[in-house]
């Protein structure tokens, strides 16, 4: 039996060593900041080295075992304290958006009403927003596929208001380019988490101004009084805290999902971190049905199916202000024939000036 424990607790201990050295390996790879070659040179070698010095027979393996978990210390006491390296990112996250508080009235600084004209480069356009949060009337979790799998799923909100307004947040990985996008670097604390706060037309056209555009679905969310509006004041602290505090974006803990459900008590609590919903996006739907959040009346293939925005979608500047295309939005949900024009259309609708009402 001791001989079988012994076997044992160094098979263990070599397991760990090999994983934790490819982690160094792969945190090093992605650690912005340092020169290519220490970056270069410790993704390449930390595997072999480490594992040579642990596994190799000698008179002095004892103190090569100590000298590599030394130096896996001293590398993860390093990573624990990593922090943002000053990047130049891509103009429609350029500025950060902050919060101010004042009773149930909220002013958004660097909110974001960007034109998005097909072909063409964003034009990012920032204001300053105010909103009641005593007059939030409803929610929807908006849906974005944007692969083949469940992980491959990008997840907003759109907050609505008596008077007609709306308020889109996403929660996105920092980009320093939109042509190139390692997502395993959401592992290593590389990206930046970078909360948007906008007008529809600029977070929602901007998915379906793409060549073919992306697909997106709607979802009306149960709760919408007081625990809607606790919600939204969790979700506008935790972007101010992001504005004073900037943090890491990572696939598994901060990514667009599973920072929107850890702002919700009731989802963090209910929601076990083993459940596997809770940390793949594409599971949302299922999983806010089996808590009655979304309607539950119906299987969830039948839901999405229902809940798609129709083909053909017209741009925001055929319309005269925000709220007019956001209502047209909601009408092409679950349409399949041609998009038809609303009574309200703009006279003009220049596509280089969006005007009326935010």
């Amino acid at each position: 039996m001791k001989i079988t424990f012994t076997r044992l607790s160094g098979f263990l201990a070599g397991l760990s060593v090999i994983l934790a050295s490819a982690f160094m390996a792969a945190a090093s790879h992605y650690w912005l900041g340092w020169p290519d070659w220490l970056r270069t040179g410790l993704s390449v070698c930390a595997v072999p080295v480490l594992a040579g010095l642990w596994f190799v027979p000698g008179t002095v393996r004892l103190w090569r075992r100590v000298a590599v978990i030394g130096a896996l210390v001293l590398f993860f006491v390093a990573y624990s304290q990593k922090e943002l390296y000053p990047q130049s990112f891509v103009p429609l996250h350029e500025r950060i958006v902050d919060v101010k508080f004042d009773g149930d009235r909220v002013e958004i600084i660097n909110f974001r009403d960007a034109v998005h004209q097909i072909g063409k480069p964003a034009r990012p356009r920032w204001t300053t927003r105010t909103f009641d949060l005593g007059a939030l009337s409803g929610i929807e979790l908006i849906y974005q596929p944007f692969g083949n799998s469940a992980a491959t799923v990008h997840v907003m909100m759109s907050f609505a208001f008596s008077n007609g307004d709306h308020l889109a947040v996403s929660f996105e990985a920092r980009r320093t380019s939109w042509d190139t996008f390692d997502a395993v670097a959401g592992f290593f604390k590389h990206d930046q988490l970078y909360p948007v706060l906008g007008t529809e037309r600029d977070l929602l056209w901007k998915r379906l101004a793409r060549v073919p555009p992306n697909d997106l679905f709607f979802f009306d969310l149960q709760g919408t009084g007081e625990e809607g509006r606790a919600y939204l004041k969790n979700l506008l602290e935790f972007v101010a805290g992001l504005h004073e505090t900037p943090q890491f974006y990572s696939t598994i803990s901060e990514s667009c999902f599973t920072t929107l459900l850890k702002l919700s008590p009731r989802l963090r609590e209910t929601v076990p971190w083993y459940d596997l919903r809770r940390w793949v996006p594409g599971a949302s739907v299922g999983l806010f049905q089996e808590l009655g959040l979304i309607d539950s009346s119906i299987s969830e293939e039948e839901l999405l199916e229902r809940q798609k925005l129709g083909p053909d979608i017209l741009p925001p500047w055929e319309f005269e202000d925000a709220d007019t295309w956001s209502s047209y939005l909601r009408s092409r949900v679950g349409r399949t024939d041609a998009a038809v024009l609303p009574e309200r259309r703009s006279a003009t609708g220049p596509p280089n000036s969006l005007s009326g009402r935010l």
